[in-house]
């Protein structure tokens, strides 16, 4: 059987979680003892994730500004695959984003697209920048009437994409992500030369860094504990004013990642923290886990799902529920260490070969 993905997710970011997703789905099933075969319709992109998995792709001025390239990025590729499709054989169609422009020419093959979360719906009206990009949704009601089969990535956004699009549920299928960072051996008694939380990724919206920063600080300042960024990009200039009007400059930095300093990162920290308002799946949870790091998560949309037991959680919306659970896990090492061991047996739920293999069954399906 052969699989085409397009190129959307790979044209409209360099790293992060969808890409790596689409990365690690394409090359295991490539690494399948059967007859499979996944070919992702690609012509440049500068995504990271691509070249951990040997996925061919050329540059794309990569000492450029993504967001000054990335217009005549995605035109490029857009055409390519448009080309590919018309010459390629292949048996399904995978959707890599929302856009629905390959409708019109897949010559009634089956199209599977994963609904990775609801974030635009749910969140539109509160962060103006999610109501800018409301073409999301409007691709979202079209594809979801057209595709043959509906992956989501946890159980809340079935049941997001159930109740804003009227889906029946028997149309969508969870299948789980993974973890791409590997189990490594606890560091019980490591410690990096001052202790520090961890914050992983993008610091916008709804992944509620401001609240959250605001709530913290008095312990921060307190007990002269670090807050590590990990990745995101350097600090705004509204975040900087906030941090130094929080007297933080000293304590909260910004550090670039690639796989193995973010392992480190993880494996050193006191604590992974993630107050996000909505998440998908979650996919730094299990990073977390796979590195023995605890975890203090918002209780909010997949992440008791994913993490189940194995972490203390928080009203990501209340300044003092935040103070709480973070000032439980700092003060309690014994805590820290069951939070680590039953994380990784949290983590024993999810792989992503098991992704690749119930990903495979639902194309077998459509056959």
């Amino acid at each position: 059987m052969k699989i085409f993905f397009d190129h959307q997710t790979f044209s409209q970011q360099n790293y992060g979680g969808i890409s790596r997703y689409f990365c690690e789905l394409i090359a295991g099933i490539n690494q399948q003892p059967n007859d499979h075969q996944a070919h992702l319709s690609l012509l440049v992109s500068n995504n990271a994730h691509l070249k951990e998995k040997n996925l061919p792709a050329w540059p794309f001025f990569p000492g450029q500004p993504f967001a000054r390239t990335q217009p005549y990025l995605y035109k490029l590729n857009k055409a390519f695959c448009r080309l590919e499709m018309q010459f390629r054989s292949y048996d399904v169609f995978h959707a890599t984003y929302y856009e629905p422009y390959f409708l019109e020419h897949i010559r009634k093959r089956p199209v599977v697209v994963t609904f990775l979360d609801m974030i635009h719906e749910k969140y539109c009206n509160t962060f103006p920048e999610l109501a800018a990009d409301h073409q999301v949704m409007t691709w979202k009601k079209e594809i979801v009437n057209q595709a043959s089969a509906i992956i989501a990535i946890s159980e809340n956004t079935k049941r997001d994409l159930v109740e804003y699009y009227n889906v029946p549920p028997e149309r969508v299928r969870v299948i789980y992500l993974g973890s791409s960072v590997s189990v490594e051996t606890p560091s019980v008694g490591v410690a990096a030369s001052a202790p520090y939380l961890l914050f992983v990724g993008n610091r916008g919206m709804y992944k509620n860094f401001g609240p959250f920063i605001q709530a913290v600080a008095p312990l921060l300042r307190q007990h002269q504990i670090r807050l590590i960024c990990a990745g995101g990009g350097a600090f705004s200039p509204g975040e900087a004013a906030v941090l130094q009007q929080l007297n933080l400059t000293q304590l909260v930095e910004q550090q670039p990642i690639n796989d193995a300093t973010l392992r480190k990162l993880y494996s050193q920290a006191l604590a992974f923290a993630f107050p996000s308002l909505y998440e998908g799946f979650g996919i730094p949870v299990l990073e977390a886990f796979a590195c023995g790091c605890p975890c203090l998560l918002s209780d909010r949309s997949s992440l008791p799902e994913v993490a189940g037991s194995a972490a203390v959680y928080f009203d990501p919306e209340n300044a003092d529920s935040m103070y709480r659970a973070v000032e439980q896990v700092l003060t309690d090492s014994a805590l820290r260490q069951q939070l680590s061991q039953l994380g990784r047996q949290q983590l024993a739920l999810f792989s992503w070969e098991k992704t690749v293999r119930e990903t495979l069954d639902l194309y077998q399906s459509l056959q």
